[in-house]
């Protein structure tokens, strides 16, 4: 008798969603009920992929944006009270997916806007931001935010094992405002997400933090020099915290050439290997990348994933623990 199909109704937890911020950019409504063919993603396509939450990003480096993000998700949950749900807690999550809503659970992906004063990062998660990374990439070298939580900016592109190896060793990291931050989201049980940090920043967290940490947004540098991927050294560190990687769709981190499902499959079986099954998601980037490029798996193909592994052989369960529940473990209960 075949095994029934791997994909057939797993839902599925995105751990980094830029579709909002986009729209609000662009001067567009943030309703995702409403279809839109210069976005990556609308409610239709995310039901057919099998989406079920979204981590959604609300804000990064401008105070006032993120205040209407969060406001206008807040205005779209109310108006679609049966389609989607706002979730402020893991047991949000399991509702959304028992009810098969669509649940966005809000991010911020940097802290630079806060100006170094806490209030307002305690304000945000009162008003429903239940994961925040320190930076999005920003540092007060060489760009001159005064305000960002690394001292020097993270690189981006790729790079030889040398050449990271010397970018860690002559870059600064945390200024003590982070240090500041990472207490208080340990304080509240927020998970900290580490994407887009320094490498010397990274390592800093990871010994400094006492909350909850993740990588939502990344892959596999073992298998695409990208610097953004993180090392089978960082990985292995992450999964001994507890914390969760989420690889992402976004093709420079998959493969510099080819980028396609089999190479994407590939990096998360090197995670699984490396970190194990409990450490492992998924977070897209979907409309984070440049209008022109295209995700390694647009998201009604979702699907074709969880049957690709299944075809590896990886269980039900285990494909459920990358699909979602290993992100919202981290989530406050």
């Amino acid at each position: 008798m075949p095994r029934p199909r791997a994909s057939a109704r797993i839902p599925v937890l995105d751990a980094h969603y830029d579709g909002l911020i986009l729209r609000e950019v662009r001067g567009d409504s943030l309703d995702l009920t409403r279809s839109d063919p210069l976005y990556h993603t609308d409610m239709a396509r995310f039901r057919r992929g099998g989406y079920a939450i979204l981590m959604a990003m609300v804000g990064d480096n401008d105070l006032r944006q993120s205040s209407r993000l969060i406001h206008g998700v807040h205005a779209l949950c109310a108006a679609h009270p049966r389609r989607l749900l706002l979730c402020l807690s893991r047991a949000d999550v399991e509702r959304a997916v028992r009810e098969d809503r669509l649940g966005i659970l809000m991010t911020i992906e940097g802290q630079a806007m806060f100006a170094e004063e806490t209030e307002h990062l305690v304000n945000w998660l009162r008003l429903g931001v239940r994961l925040a990374s320190l930076t999005h990439g920003e540092g007060r070298f060489p760009h001159g935010n005064p305000h960002a939580l690394q001292h020097d900016s993270s690189h981006f592109g790729y790079v030889t094992p040398a050449e990271r190896d010397l970018l860690r060793r002559q870059t600064k990291g945390l200024v003590p405002f982070a240090y500041r931050a990472l207490d208080l989201l340990a304080r509240h049980a927020i998970p900290c997400d580490l994407a887009h940090l320094n490498e010397a920043a990274y390592w800093q967290v990871l010994e400094h933090a006492r909350g909850p940490l993740c990588y939502t947004h990344g892959a596999c540098y073992a298998l695409c020099p990208h610097v953004r991927n993180l090392t089978d050294e960082m990985m292995k560190a992450l999964a001994a915290r507890g914390g969760v990687m989420g690889i992402a769709f976004y093709p420079a981190f998959i493969a510099r050439e080819n980028p396609d499902l089999d190479r994407l499959v590939a990096h998360l079986l090197h995670a699984l290997e490396v970190m194990g099954e409990d450490h492992v998601g998924i977070g897209t980037d979907y409309d984070g990348m440049s209008p022109i490029t295209r995700p390694v798996l647009d998201c009604e193909d979702t699907p074709r994933l969880w049957e690709a592994l299944y075809r590896r052989g990886l269980s039900r369960a285990t494909l459920e623990k990358i699909a979602w529940r290993n992100f919202a473990r981290l989530l406050p209960a």
